[in-house]
């Protein structure tokens, strides 16, 4: 009979053991899907950039990037795209910017791709009216979190008179391991 106890109780720290390491297995999976990103801030400014010199992008890298699927970028066409900046790159998967420039705006999408390669979420992380000036998005990037800024311009009040005012938004979001951006 004691041999029944010593057998179960030695199955029974084994199991619990083998369990305990699985967790702590799945916790440090956990810990390497973690997105982080280097401090970075997100702007457009027309007078910051040669708009004639910018590099578009080909329907090859169109495709690839699957930016047919980006709401936002419908009627727009690779000749209006232009690649930004890789923000993060490695085993999991990838961050970067696409740039919309058109005639009077320039706006930037911040993109997410998993470890295959496929588009898992999108957002507009920069914009600027280079014509009317009635908003301008901006985005700040730490860590793990992505704060987006924008700001509304109005120009003249209930009354038509002239005043110049502008209202500012932040929404935050944070990267997940699936490379989502989910709004706090």
């Amino acid at each position: 009979m004691k041999k029944i106890y010593l057998f179960s109780f030695i199955f029974l720290v084994t199991i619990v053991s083998c369990q305990n390491k699985q967790s702590e297995n799945k916790q440090a999976q956990l810990d390497t899907l973690n997105v982080e990103l280097s401090e970075t801030q997100l702007s457009n400014k027309a007078d910051s950039m040669d708009l004639t010199n910018i590099a578009r992008l080909t329907e090859k890298e169109y495709t690839d990037l699957q930016l047919f699927n980006v709401k936002g970028l419908e009627g727009y066409s690779a000749e209006d795209l232009s690649m930004g900046r890789i923000l993060l790159a490695n085993d999991n998967g990838k961050i970067l910017t696409v740039l919309v420039i058109t005639d009077g705006e320039i706006t930037e999408y911040l993109l997410s791709y998993d470890k295959s390669g496929n588009l898992q979420d999108n957002l507009l992380v920069a914009y600027e009216d280079m014509v009317e000036y009635y908003s301008e998005v901006s985005t700040k990037i730490n860590s793990k979190e992505i704060i987006v800024q924008t700001i509304n311009f109005t120009y003249s009040d209930s009354d038509d008179d002239q005043v110049e005012k502008s209202d500012t938004a932040f929404v935050k979001y944070q990267i997940t391991p699936e490379f989502k951006f989910i709004a706090n």
